[in-house]
């Protein structure tokens, strides 16, 4: 049981974030064993700094999320570990980060990444959540951060396109977030995270239109720019981006990764998405 709530603790489902990382080697077309064996390390590297960040972030609003419906049951917030706990996890966790740094020495860029993202993910939870509009970017950035620490650790550059979309997608997600933890937490949002109550509801929904909107374009851009038929994809990304927006105006964006499992359109639409990329990226 205390071995669950510790794991529980690392919140490991939302590891999947880092699957980010083979974004780069995916789109270059050139995937080989070694350069899959580099984009594994960085994705668990990546797991244990996107944990230190959440262990920090649960300890900080373990108050706040006892009175959140969802976040309530996280084991600092419930009680089930106690802070004490929680820090010898995070040392033992920074160490074993620091261990595999130095025994598989990876690109300096790729240091810089991932410590850029721990520093960002930690300052994030201590004060960049409090300043409205930055808190969005600086989640966002986490995520751009991941695309190019995958580019740097297969020595693959991330075009300017990639880049852009993935940075208007978590803007996305980011926004998403918020506008469901206004419409669940409606008054008690206050109690929750500062922040919340300073933003609008229709500013949201501008905001979230707009980021939509500007992915979709500079997606298409870079589909026409690659020349091989890329280009209808954005079919099925436009499908997803759009039933997204639509889940997160109906507040259901609360957890936007553990969506992607839940909602069988999403699911379906990502498949068709990653599918025809697949086909045409290595088969044509």
């Amino acid at each position: 049981m205390d071995l669950y709530l510790y794991v529980k603790l690392l919140r490991p489902y939302q590891w999947i974030k880092n699957l980010l990382l083979f974004a780069p080697l995916f789109f270059s077309g050139e995937i080989t064993f070694e350069a899959v064996i580099h984009v594994l390390y960085g994705i668990l590297c990546f797991c244990i700094a996107s944990s230190l960040g959440y262990i920090v972030n649960d300890w900080i609003d373990h108050i706040n999320d006892s009175n959140h419906p969802h976040k309530k049951d996280r084991p600092i917030a419930a009680g089930s570990i106690s802070i004490k706990k929680a820090f010898i996890l995070w040392l033992i966790l920074f160490f074993l980060l620091l261990f595999m740094l130095i025994a598989i020495l990876p690109p300096v860029l790729f240091l810089i990444y991932i410590f850029l993202y721990l520093i960002l993910s930690i300052l994030y939870s201590i004060y960049f959540r409090n300043i409205i509009i930055l808190d969005l970017f600086i989640i966002s950035f986490g995520f751009v951060l991941r695309v190019l620490a995958g580019g740097s650790i297969t020595g693959i550059e991330v075009s300017r396109w990639l880049f852009m979309s993935v940075f208007f997608l978590s803007m996305i997600i980011s926004i998403a977030k918020r506008k469901s933890e206004l419409l669940v937490l409606k008054e008690d949002a206050l109690y929750h995270r500062k922040n919340l109550m300073k933003y609008r509801q229709d500013d949201l929904s501008k905001m979230l239109w707009i980021m939509a909107g500007i992915s979709l374009v500079v997606y298409t851009i870079y589909c026409i720019d690659k020349k091989n038929d890329l280009i209808y994809s954005v079919i099925p990304a436009t499908y997803g981006v759009l039933r997204f927006c639509v889940l997160a105006e109906q507040g259901k964006t609360l957890d936007p990764i553990g969506l992607f499992f839940r909602d069988v359109q999403l699911i379906i639409v990502t498949i068709i998405f990653l599918v025809f990329l697949s086909i045409k990226i290595y088969f044509s």
